[in-house]
């Protein structure tokens, strides 16, 4: 599969973690499925090539076959994902706490799930497609995609009570409790959780555990040298009963497994 990135436009940057084009010329139908781990973040698949059941994904029990254009969200289930036939797609995977910008539900209806991109923009996913099909190079599609992404950001209100809150969690070494967030911002418990479901699609204690998940894998691949004890104490973990039960919850592998795994991903 080649894979290539592209420039985000300034007005989106804060927004949107990475676009980059996804394209397969191969046929054979044995290559393993790539593993894309759970990570809060919310990604954008736009089809702009003209095969039928171009890519299926497994996510947990449930399988999802696409030759349309779709939003994935990997909240709490690792996903495999397998191109097939000779596909092409642009990927634009948002920051967490930011997708709810760009649709118009709560990110909780479609948490864990492929959901069809006319759906969620309707008209404009038509129109939208249409152009992409026509444009003669990737980074013509990409900056139609980023117009298109403009114009539905400009209809939603950024809530900065949970933009607060996830910057607490993701840079501050300390594990912060559900009711030390809601203290800070003046909520109850119950009020942020609520507040969380709908940006990001999973409550405000889930996103802490996935956090420190997604920590403790960052450290995995900088420190290679490291014990996995130290890894997660380093990432916050208490006990090493409970880092090997988020690997095998959100990972399906142990940590020693996905050190060696070549398939897997995290956006």
């Amino acid at each position: 599969m080649k894979l290539e990135l592209y420039s985000i436009l300034p007005k989106l940057q804060p927004y949107v973690k990475a676009i980059c084009s996804m394209e397969s010329d191969s046929t054979n139908p044995s290559i393993s499925p790539i593993r894309v781990l759970p990570d809060a973040c919310v990604e954008l698949f736009v089809n702009f090539s003209k095969c039928q059941d171009s890519l299926s994904t497994v996510t947990g029990k449930k399988v999802f076959d696409s030759s349309q254009s779709f939003v994935i969200s990997r909240m709490r289930n690792f996903m495999d994902v397998q191109m097939k036939n000779k596909t092409g797609f642009i990927s634009v995977c948002f920051y967490p706490s930011t997708s709810y910008l760009f649709f118009q539900l709560p990110m909780n209806e479609v948490a864990d799930s492929l959901t069809d991109l006319h759906h969620l923009w309707q008209a404009d996913a038509i129109e939208m497609e249409e152009l992409i099909t026509d444009a003669s190079t990737n980074e013509h599609k990409v900056a139609l995609i980023q117009q298109y992404l403009l114009r539905q950001l400009n209809k939603h209100k950024f809530d900065k009570t949970i933009a607060y809150c996830v910057q607490q969690i993701e840079q501050t070494d300390k594990l912060f409790s559900v009711a030390e967030l809601a203290e800070k911002v003046g909520l109850s418990q119950r009020q942020l959780s609520r507040k969380f479901n709908y940006c990001m699609g999973l409550s405000t204690k889930e996103f802490i555990h996935i956090n420190r998940f997604v920590n403790s894998l960052m450290c995995l691949k900088k420190y290679p040298a490291i014990s996995l004890t130290d890894i997660a104490y380093e990432s916050g973990y208490y006990d090493q009963a409970h880092f090997i039960h988020d690997y095998k919850t959100y990972a399906g592998l142990t940590p020693g497994e996905v050190i060696n795994a070549g398939n897997l991903v995290v956006c």
